[in-house]
């Protein structure tokens, strides 16, 4: 049961009567409507070019392998995630490379 709604440029609050928790929304990454037609744009047209996803700012850009990952249909990753577990999993989680 919402009893007000605040709206500002930086954050929505919003207040519930029954338990008085107020909600900050989230941060706005991406920013301009501008960059963000421009990102659902270019997720659209080609979801496997990465250039969409540098739209929004990051100090450390997605590796190689991760677009590698990315770019593998979700049908065809299997092989890959077992991969990339076998080069991260110690001696001691053998048991667990079993059920994998």
């Amino acid at each position: 049961d919402l009893t007000r709604i605040i709206n500002s440029d930086e954050k929505a609050v919003v207040s519930t009567q029954s338990t008085g928790i107020e909600y900050l929304s989230p941060h706005d990454a991406v920013g301009t409507q501008e960059l963000k037609t421009e990102l659902l744009e270019k997720f659209n047209g080609d979801w496997k070019d990465p250039a969409w996803r540098s739209i929004v700012y990051c100090e450390k850009q997605y590796s190689a392998e991760q677009l590698d990952y990315f770019n593998t249909l979700p049908s065809e990753r299997l092989p890959k995630i077992r991969d990339i577990m076998s080069r991260y999993l110690t001696n001691s989680d053998e048991e667990a490379k079993k059920d994998i």
